[in-house]
């Protein structure tokens, strides 16, 4: 039963471990494909299916060991093997922790009080976002903003008593 329970653990880690490479070369692929260039070792997707093939690979050495189905003379070479796999398993979970939280941190939107606080002015955010708009929808966010900040200062004015 504990040996069907670790091989049924080998197969589901094999299976994610291609699943998240091959999501992880296709979302390069596509960041190519618009320019962008992404480095193997940040991408999230392709760093997990290291972890998970490392992970399905330990499982077996570690099934491998324990039933003795390995000759006698491998024996001698395959804890040392097993150890540094176990450890460099180890170590790959950790920069994916690492890059998780990293990639989290990049993705989270500016607000306009982080940005005064990390010396961005908000009209540098706000022309970043402009970039990527049709010229049409970059003047009708313009109106938008200009009413928005008009109705806000006469909403200030009301609340000081001076409107």
């Amino acid at each position: 039963m504990n040996d069907t329970f670790l091989t049924l653990f080998i197969v589901v880690f094999i299976f994610l471990g291609v699943y998240n490479v091959f999501s992880g070369l296709r979302r390069q692929r596509e960041a190519r494909a618009r320019g962008q260039r992404i480095v193997w070792y940040k991408q999230i997707n392709l760093l997990t299916g290291l972890e998970y093939l490392l992970l399905s690979f330990v499982f077996m050495l570690s099934l491998n060991i324990r039933n003795k189905t390995l000759p006698s003379f491998l024996q001698v070479l395959v804890v040392p093997i097993y150890l540094v796999v176990l450890l460099s398993s180890a170590v790959l979970a950790g920069f994916v922790i690492r890059q998780a939280i990293l990639n989290a941190r990049q993705s989270r939107p500016v607000t306009t009080s982080q940005a005064s606080r990390n010396g961005v002015s908000s009209s540098r955010i706000i022309e970043a976002n402009d970039n990527d708009e049709a010229p049409e929808q970059r003047a009708t966010n313009i109106q938008h903003r200009r009413e928005r900040r008009q109705k806000a200062a006469a909403a200030r004015r009301r609340r000081s008593g001076r409107a």
